[in-house]
């Protein structure tokens, strides 16, 4: 039986037991166990893929390589120490999200992660993206921070003044995090942040990005330029997933009309809080598809796909 599982009475005559017969003052060497054991936690449990969950979200089949959300209440997360390569999380309580933004700001370098993939509601997004600009990673492949149950949520969207604040630190994360990784990266799921702020990075280039998932914002009659810069920004760009509001609908029609721009993406699909058939017909989006080279499918409201 191991001693842990003994009655604490039992424990506590066995340890002085030891104490007497070796001469040991137990406290320093217990305070030495304890620190090289919060060691190996960091060290082994956090490298790899890691996944944080919530105990409804724990299915009976869930993979081996899963770490379930509890606070350590014995040695915790320790400054600095964490070399986890993926990050992967499905939270909504706050005691979750503040244990995923503790991994985030704890790894040992700024190159550690590889891929973060953070489901969460909308109203915690900019927490992720101030502890990006905080504490960047400038190696990342994949970066996605989702709601899945708000499609239609737009970052800083109003001129208040706790906009201003979310704006200052959505481009903090912008020249940390992603500024550092636009040549590793490969797929950007950011349906919330607005593309006016990418946009206006005009030094920003994506070579490797094939998948692309943002809030499309901007005002304005030159939304030719917009495009463009878009194509510049993301020379490889295969799919395109925007999320949208309708008083941007006319930057959206000028790219499904701008034939001059293509061949680029070949995806493009269109997410909203309202119904996208209720402001683009079939018959736009159907006229698009046959006119724009090599956009062979359109999701907005309707699936529409070209058979070549």
């Amino acid at each position: 039986m191991p001693l842990t599982e003994l009655p604490f009475e039992l424990q506590l005559l066995i340890l002085d037991q030891i104490k007497r017969e070796n001469h040991l003052d137990l406290a320093p060497i217990s305070q030495t166990c304890k620190h090289f054991a919060s060691l190996v936690a960091d060290r082994f449990n956090w490298t790899q893929t890691v996944t944080v969950v919530e105990p409804s979200h724990i299915a009976s089949n869930a993979p081996s390589k899963l770490y379930m959300y509890r606070p350590l209440q014995k040695n915790g997360i320790h400054a600095k120490r964490l070399i986890t390569t993926i990050l992967q999380a499905n939270v909504s309580g706050e005691p979750a999200i503040s244990f995923v933004l503790s991994i985030l700001r704890n790894q040992q370098r700024t190159s550690t992660l590889k891929g973060i993939h953070l489901l969460m509601p909308s109203k915690h997004h900019y927490k992720v993206y101030h502890a990006l600009g905080k504490y960047p990673q400038t190696n990342l492949q994949e970066l996605a921070i989702r709601d899945t149950t708000d499609d239609g949520y737009i970052m800083a969207s109003t001129s208040s003044a706790s906009q201003y604040h979310m704006l200052l630190l959505l481009q903090q994360f912008i020249s940390k995090t992603l500024s550092e990784s636009q040549s590793t990266l490969k797929r950007l799921e950011l349906p919330s942040f607005p593309s006016t702020l990418l946009l206006a990075e005009n030094a920003l280039l994506f070579p490797q990005v094939s998948y692309l998932q943002v809030a499309l914002t901007g005002h304005g009659q030159h939304y030719n330029d917009t495009w463009r810069r878009f194509k510049r920004m993301f020379p490889s760009l295969t799919e395109l997933r925007l999320t949208l509001e309708k008083e941007h609908i006319a930057l959206l029609r000028s790219l499904l009309q701008d034939v001059a721009l293509f061949p680029w993406v070949k995806r493009l699909t269109i997410q909203s809080t309202e119904c996208p058939k209720s402001y683009l017909s079939r018959e736009e989006l159907r006229n698009s598809l046959l006119q724009l080279h090599g956009l062979n499918r359109i999701t907005a409201g309707w699936d529409m796909i070209a058979l070549n």
